[in-house]
C-alpha cells in the first residue's frame, strides 16, 4: 500500500502543478480553483445540483485547531487551559506564535492531497469558538463573552481548509467542537471548566447568545460556497434533556438559516436516533442527522449486537433525512468475552463500513491523525509514536518557548507521521464501494 500511496500521492501533486501552470498562461478569468456543486438533502438521499446521490465519505482533522492531549503532543487538561498558561507565561503575542505554528504544522497543502489520494471525498475540521474570537485577555484570564473581539482574521484557518478543499475537490463539514462556555465539558471541547453552555444564569444565556453569534458569522462568511458540504451545529452535547438541546438547536438553525438559506445543517445526537426529534416538528429542512459510534472493548458488548441495535434504533425512529456517522471507530470482539472471539480491530472496522455502505450512512473516520505512545492505532489513518521519537510530548507550563516553538513547528504528517498502510486500505476500499447496496461485499458483515 505505501508504494502505491506515494504513486498516488505524488500523481495528485504533479497534476496540481500542472493545473497551477496550465492556469498561468490562461485568462486570469480562468484562475479561480474548481468548485464542486453544491448539495442538499433530499428525502434520505445527499443529492447535488442535478439530483445525482453523493455519497460522502471521508475523515476528520481532529487536533487541528481543538487538542486534545491524548491524540496530540501536548500534555494539558484542555485547550482553554493550554492557552491561557501560554498566555500568562509568554504573553498574547508570543502565545500566539506558538500556537500558529502547531496549527501551520499540523495540517497543510499536503494533508488535503493525502485524503484526496485515499480516495475520500469529504473533510470534517472541528474548531471551536477560540479560533474566531479573542476571548482571553493579555495575562491569560477568560473574558465575559461580552468583551470577546473578533480575531484580525477570524475566518484564517477554515478559509485555508475551504481553498484547500478547493483545490482537492474535497467537500468541507465545519464542526463546531466548542461551544462557548462548553456543551459537554470535555476535553474534546476544548474546555472542561465548570463553565456550562446550558447553564440557567445569566452567564449561560451570554454564552448561548455568542454561540449563536458565532454561527451567524460562520454562515454569513460561507455562504454560497459549494465546496461546504455543510455545518454541523455542536459535537456531542451532553449537558441538557432532549427538549432543551432540541430547543437551543433551533435557535442555532435560525441563526444559519438568517444568513444562509442553502446549505445543509447537520445536528448531532447524542447518542441515538430517540434523542433527536423529528425535524417537520420545528420546522427544519435540508438537515443531515449525524451519530457518532464508539463500542468501547469495556463495555463488553459484541459488535454484532452494538450494530444491530444501531439498525433497530433507525429502522423505529424513521426521521427521513440522510444520515452521517461522522465519527466512529471499532475494536474487535478479541478483546472481549463474548461475539466473535477471533475478530480483530482492523475486521471489525471493514465490516463496520461495509454496515454503513449498505445502510446508505455518509461516514467520516475519527481520525486522520495521532500521537500514540508505541506502533500503529487504527485512530488515525496516519500516527505518530512518542517512544520512537517520531514526535515530542511538550508541557505547556513548564518547557521552554524555544522548546514548545520547536515541538510544536514539527508536526507535520510527511515528516513525522506514518501511514497505518492496513488500516488505510480498509478505508480506501470501503471508499470506493457501492452505496447503499444493502449486502457486505468484502466479507467482514458487522451484523
Amino acid at each position: 500500500m505505501k508504494k502505491h500511496f506515494t504513486v498516488l500521492l505524488l500523481a495528485v501533486l504533479i497534476l496540481s502543478a500542472l493545473f497551477s501552470f496550465a492556469a498561468c498562461n490562461d485568462d486570469p478569468a480562468d484562475k479561480t480553483p474548481a468548485e464542486l456543486p453544491m448539495l442538499s438533502a433530499s428525502g434520505e438521499d445527499i443529492v447535488d445540483a442535478d439530483g445525482n446521490t453523493v455519497a460522502l465519505r471521508g475523515t476528520n482533522f481532529g487536533g487541528w485547531l481543538v487538542q486534545e492531549g491524548w491524540m496530540c503532543p501536548t500534555a494539558q487538561t484542555d485547550t482553554l487551559s493550554t492557552n491561557m498558561t501560554l498566555y500568562s507565561r509568554f504573553g498574547r503575542e508570543r502565545a500566539e506564535a506558538l500556537i500558529a505554528a502547531y496549527e501551520e504544522s499540523w495540517i497543510t497543502e499536503a494533508d488535503f492531497a493525502n485524503v484526496k489520494a485515499l480516495g475520500l471525498n469529504v473533510v470534517r475540521v472541528p474548531f471551536t469558538y477560540m479560533n474566531v474570537y479573542g476571548y482571553l485577555s493579555d495575562k491569560g484570564e477568560l473574558l465575559h463573552p461580552s468583551e470577546f473581539t473578533l480575531r484580525e482574521d477570524p475566518f484564517k484557518r477554515l478559509d485555508f481548509a475551504l481553498e484547500m478543499c478547493k483545490k482537492y475537490e474535497l467537500y468541507l463539514i465545519l464542526d463546531l467542537h466548542g461551544a462557548v462556555g462548553s456543551q459537554n465539558g470535555s476535553d474534546h471541547s476544548g474546555d472542561t471548566s465548570r463553565t456550562n453552555l446550558y447553564a440557567d444564569t445569566e452567564l449561560g444565556e451570554a454564552y448561548r447568545a455568542k454561540t449563536a453569534e458565532l454561527w451567524g458569522l460562520v454562515a454569513e462568511h460561507f455562504a454560497g460556497e459549494s465546496n461546504v458540504a455543510g455545518y454541523d451545529l455542536l459535537n456531542e452535547p451532553t449537558r441538557a434533556s432532549r427538549e432543551t438541546q432540541w430547543d437551543y438547536y433551533d435557535v442555532l438553525y435560525d441563526a444559519v438559516r438568517a444568513k444562509d438559506p442553502d446549505h445543509m445543517i447537520f445536528i448531532e445526537s447524542t447518542w441515538e436516533t430517540q434523542d433527536l426529534p423529528s425535524p417537520e416538528s420545528y420546522g427544519w429542512e435540508n438537515v443531515v442527522y449525524e451519530y457518532h459510534h464508539y463500542n468501547w472493548t469495556d463495555s463488553n458488548q459484541s459488535n454484532s449486537s452494538f450494530y444491530s441495535f444501531k439498525q433497530l434504533l433507525d429502522s423505529l425512529t424513521p426521521h427521513g433525512v440522510p444520515v452521517l456517522i461522522g465519527e466512529f471507530n471499532a475494536w474487535g470482539d478479541a478483546g472481549r468475552s463474548v461475539g466473535d472471539r477471533e475478530q480483530t480491530d482492523l475486521e471489525a472496522n471493514a465490516g463496520v463500513l461495509e454496515f454503513y455502505n449498505g445502510e446508505g450512512w455518509h461516514w467520516t473516520t475519527w481520525t486522520y491523525k495521532v500521537v500514540v505512545t508505541l506502533g500503529n492505532s487504527n485512530w488515525g489513518l496516519f500516527n505518530a509514536a512518542i517512544l520512537q521519537n517520531d514526535v515530542t510530548k511538550i508541557y505547556p507550563d513548564m518547557d521552554s518557548y524555544e522548546d514548545i516553538l520547536a515541538a510544536w513547528s514539527a508536526v507535520g504528517t510527511a515528516e513525522h507521521f506514518s501511514l497505518y498502510e492496513d488500516f488505510a486500505d480498509i478505508v480506501s476500499a470501503a471508499a470506493a464501494a457501492p452505496f447503499a447496496q444493502g449486502e457486505p461485499a468484502g466479507g467482514y458483515s458487522i451484523i
